[in-house]
């Protein structure tokens, strides 16, 4: 049994109307507009989207009760939007900009509402004033209440970051990473000597705890030197392995499949500019999971070199594919079984090795290669570079080519 408070200014119409909103499809409406406006450039960010999603959705379920007289303003406590300001505040969003997403979001609220007012005056033949009654005073009393409970919240974790190592920390790395030359207490800060030789890291895990775990056991299970973790988002971390000597590329990999978490690791730099560039590299790779079909979990920009170099454009790259082998680029067992041979055969130019790396026998590997050449004809031959890489390229994206084509012959 639901109890009403009677709020000044919340006529029966209002309180009534109240009822009849769809508070999941209002807030789908309010956290929307708040992204494709404010928030744009955080739009892949699954854990920020998430949380920004709760808070709208909690934001219009207390309007409504408000609205609907059941809800004082004065009464109002809201977590989520407290959480999301925090969340906002560890990012580095400015308050400015959070205000203005909550401006945003009552703007596409109140159109929302505003209609839903017309529509139900105009269907009961009464006066639209009368059906709003109160409900403006209501909505702005509601939106400052909250506001000034984010305001404070935002406001208390900003300043205990800036107070922070990880916070300063942070905006070193980035300052780093833009091309600023390192100052004097700059490794200090860090704790981490820029001057070894670095792989870089991006893990996708929306917990710290995971994302310094996984940091750790890397660090265990390939002897580096020292280790470098930065927050970039709500789901993502940056970091380093450094290692005073050379650097075995397949046990960090192994490694790094073996944590557990999603991790692109970048190709070894030494110094500021191997700091620099193996993130870019492993920034390259990560940005590349969207694309490629099946995914591992760890992920190696030396293994991708040539993947990052062509697949800017995936729907080119799949052209090239059906154009250059044809049948062979159809999602059948068969074309899949042919496909895997003849990579394997180009690659380390020996029927016999590619017999054992397959684990097939050697006559498998010539009839299969037979049947390769007998539906690439001449371009085999005259075109073994761009078949290989078509190879690659197929075996990157999977299935969803375009109808394949035979290659023209020479």
């Amino acid at each position: 049994m639901s109890v009403t408070v009677l709020q000044p200014g919340a006529s029966r119409p209002v309180r009534t109307l109240a009822d009849r909103l769809d508070v999941p499809a209002r807030a789908a409406s309010v956290s929307g507009a708040i992204l494709d406006t404010v928030f744009a450039d955080r739009d892949r960010d699954e854990v920020f989207v998430r949380a920004l999603e709760r808070c709208s959705r909690e934001n219009v379920a207390n309007l409504v009760e408000v609205l609907a007289g059941r809800l004082a303003v004065r009464e109002v406590e809201s977590d989520c939007p407290r959480i999301f300001a925090a969340l906002a505040a560890r990012l580095g969003v400015p308050l400015a900009e959070l205000e203005r997403a909550y401006w945003v979001g009552v703007e596409r609220l109140w159109q929302d509402w505003f209609e839903l007012c017309h529509t139900s005056s105009r269907e009961a033949g009464a006066e639209l004033r009368d059906v709003l009654g109160g409900s403006t005073s209501l909505l702005f009393g509601y939106v400052e209440q909250v506001l000034a409970q984010v305001v404070a919240r935002h406001t208390e974790v900003a300043g205990e970051m800036a107070a922070t190592r990880d916070d300063r920390r942070r905006e070193l790395v980035d300052a780093l990473l833009a091309g600023q030359a390192p100052g004097p207490d700059a490794e200090e800060l860090l704790g981490y000597r820029l001057r070894d030789t670095h792989v870089a890291l991006w893990i996708g895990c929306d917990d710290s705890a995971r994302a310094h775990r996984a940091l750790r056991a890397l660090r265990a299970d390939t002897d580096a030197a020292g280790t470098l973790l930065v927050r970039h988002d709500a789901g993502t971390w940056f970091g380093w392995l450094g290692y005073l000597g050379g650097v075995d590329e397949p046990a960090i990999t192994r490694a790094a499949a073996a944590t557990g978490e999603l991790v692109t690791l970048g190709e070894p730099g030494s110094g500021l500019a191997g700091f620099r560039r193996s993130h870019h590299r492993a920034r390259r790779a990560a940005a590349l999971r969207p694309v490629l079909h099946l995914p591992d979990r760890c992920l190696s920009a030396s293994r991708l070199r040539l993947e990052m170099l062509l697949l800017d454009d995936p729907e080119s790259a799949r052209a090239f594919v059906a154009d250059e082998l044809g049948a062979l680029a159809a999602d059948t067992e068969r074309a899949g079984r042919t496909r895997d041979t003849l990579l394997a055969w180009l690659a380390c130019g020996s029927q016999a090795q590619a017999a054992v790396e397959l684990g097939v026998h050697e006559n498998t590997v010539r009839q299969r290669v037979r049947h390769a050449a007998e539906a690439l004809g001449d371009a085999l031959v005259e075109r073994r570079t761009e078949v290989l890489v078509a190879l690659r390229l197929r075996g990157a994206l999977g299935p969803g080519h375009p109808d394949p084509v035979r290659p023209a012959t020479q």
